[in-house]
């Protein structure tokens, strides 16, 4: 049984080696300072950021990464009730795939990902991951410029400040997070009202997160 014990002690050694090297790319990644004309969390627009906590991810403040209660309630809904698959990821993850992984689908990807996701919250604190987050989600194109962030998204489609929109124009911007090509305003405007929709709902309906 030597070699058994052997080959146990090896992988977590080798575990324990990649885990170290996807702490440093996360380091690396999420310790750049913020660039000219990206908001600090204080000056993000609190109902813009209560839109996207009750449309994206309810529990961000409760979670470590990652929502393990979430993804047993996907396991049991496919598994029991014939439920379509539904997305699980954190705000979290999305921000670690959108910066740092391709969008190839495979458990290997989702596995990096989740581990990811659990080193960027033990090393960062919520409020820096939301705002970084809310500065580099993808959320649009102009031509050849890619829109990232909520601010340069309100300047592109309303032409003003993120916190002089109207409640439905914040809710549109929130309601692209999902696809900015799959509810593209000029291209599918009904599934975008579709999808602002929600969004007003859930705002309107639940107790704000951040006040």
């Amino acid at each position: 049984m030597k070699w058994l014990k052997r080959l146990i002690l090896l992988s977590i050694l080798l575990f324990a080696v990649y885990l170290n090297h996807l702490d440093n790319v996360v380091k690396e990644e999420f310790s750049k300072p913020l660039e000219v004309g990206q908001l600090s969390y204080e000056q993000q627009s609190k109902t813009v950021i209560n839109m996207l906590l009750l449309t994206e991810d309810q529990f961000f403040f409760d979670h470590p990464g990652v929502d393990f209660k979430e993804i047993a309630r996907v396991v049991r809904d496919v598994v029991f009730y014939d439920k379509p698959l539904r997305g699980a990821s954190t705000i979290t993850q999305q921000l670690i795939k959108n910066e740092l992984l391709t969008r190839e689908r495979s458990f290997q990807r989702k596995l990096k990902e989740v581990l990811m996701a659990l080193l960027l919250e033990a090393s960062f604190d919520k409020k820096f991951i939301l705002n970084y987050y809310m500065n580099s989600v993808y959320l649009g194109q102009n031509g050849s410029l890619s829109i990232h962030g909520f601010r340069q998204a309100a300047q592109f489609y309303f032409n003003n400040d993120i916190d002089k929109l109207t409640l439905e124009e914040m809710a549109t911007l929130v309601a692209l997070v999902k696809g900015p090509s799959y509810y593209h305003s000029i291209k599918q405007p009904q599934r975008l009202a579709k999808r602002r929709q929600l969004v007003l709902r859930l705002y309107h309906k639940y107790e704000k997160i951040v006040k």
